[in-house]
């Protein structure tokens, strides 16, 4: 063979060296860098909740890098939209492993869209923490999933026996169409008997017009409604309950609780149940509210404190066990008992499901208060 030949030979096998040493470097992780990725809904009809989570999650590295509880090493989140579907939560998910090299992962805040993330990773083994998600079907779906939302169940049970307490008999149901309205629906029909329901109607996202709806909720004579929307629906129907002079009590659930809402008409009458935080004078609360203003510029909404808790711990859990890998890191998280979130304490079961203290909640002076505050 020709020395020219050897010459063409060997440079052949150092382009192919350098093309396997380009890619190998591709969507490798950092080993002084941890990256959390985020699937939220950043615009369209959830926005709100999915830019108080990562506004929330972005506090709680700051902490966590400022703590040096993970030494020299940096975490990064990157965040993507999943515009509030599933095939787009999916599409994020995919995108934040396989590209991005996502180790832990946060997300979504809609239980359609956690719900396609759980195949993905179930089967790239990421750990998962749901600020939001309460479909019950979730409970136990996947090795590596944990929520610091409590499940329908119990939102449902104390709406339920509120309900009750009330002697309403006849109940109308208005639900938005997804996943998370016809879990509620399901799960408040475990709790009340079934000669309580009046009407039970599903509504589409976005819907303009619910004065035919409302129609037939005025000649069914219900004497309360129980309404799951979220905040821009919600607004909009409470303006026109409020036009077309219904004045029945409202019965909710806390996607009700946005400024937005606690500014519309009629909002006084709605009770909602919600899971009870600290103290706003305990000490981390206050640091996290102040936080909050300082960096953001306004209070802290719904799922800001959820958001942050959900980062925390995927950190925390990192810090223990990490080096043993995602399997112990998810065993972790569901051991923990009694923990001091920033949304409340928290204890997780072998499900991925936490317990919660729940109150009720309701509108006075176009501010949200607990109902037995004065």
């Amino acid at each position: 063979m020709s020395r020219f030949a050897n010459f063409y030979i060997v440079r052949r096998i150092l382009f192919f060296l350098g093309i396997l040493l380009i890619f190998s470097g591709c969507g490798q992780q950092s080993a002084n860098e941890i990256v959390i990725g985020a699937v939220l809904p950043m615009t369209g009809d959830a926005a709100t909740f999915g830019q108080n989570a990562a506004r929330g999650a972005t506090l709680a590295i700051e902490k966590t890098m400022d703590e040096k509880l993970l030494g020299n090493t940096k975490v990064k989140l990157v965040v993507e939209d999943s515009r509030g579907n599933p095939a787009d939560a999916a599409s994020a998910g995919r995108k934040l492993i396989d590209v991005e090299s996502a180790s832990l992962m946060i997300g979504d805040v809609t239980s359609s869209g956690t719900h396609a993330l759980i195949p993905i990773i179930t089967n790239k083994r990421i750990p998962l923490i749901s600020p939001s998600a309460s479909d019950p079907t979730l409970s136990g779906s996947s090795p590596f999933f944990a929520r610091v939302w409590p499940s329908d169940v119990y939102e449902a049970n104390i709406i339920g026996e509120y309900a009750k307490k009330q002697k309403f008999s006849r109940i109308a149901m208005i639900y938005a169409n997804t996943d998370y309205g016809v879990g509620m629906v399901k799960a408040l029909r475990n709790v009340i008997p079934a000669e309580m329901i009046a009407l039970d109607i599903p509504v589409d996202r976005g819907l303009v017009d619910f004065r035919p709806t409302l129609k037939r909720i005025q000649l069914a004579n219900a004497d309360a409604l129980f309404v799951v929307q979220y905040p821009e629906d919600a607004k909009r129907l409470l303006g026109q309950i409020e036009e077309m002079g219904i004045t029945v009590p409202i019965l909710a659930t806390a996607t009700f609780e946005d400024p937005m809402v606690a500014e519309s008409p009629g909002a006084e009458r709605v009770v909602f149940a919600s899971p009870i935080p600290p103290d706003d004078k305990e000490g981390s609360r206050v640091a996290f509210v102040e936080a909050y203003k300082k960096k953001f510029g306004s209070a802290p909404g719904v799922l800001s404190d959820t958001g942050y808790d959900a980062a925390r711990i995927l950190l925390i859990a990192w810090t223990q066990k990490g080096a043993q890998g995602p399997e112990a890191i998810s065993q972790y998280i569901r051991g923990l008992r009694d923990y001091p979130g920033i949304s409340g304490k928290m204890s997780f079961d072998e499900k991925g499901d936490i317990i919660k203290s729940y109150g009720l909640k309701t509108v006075r002076n176009k501010s949200f208060v607990w109902l037995d505050s004065k």
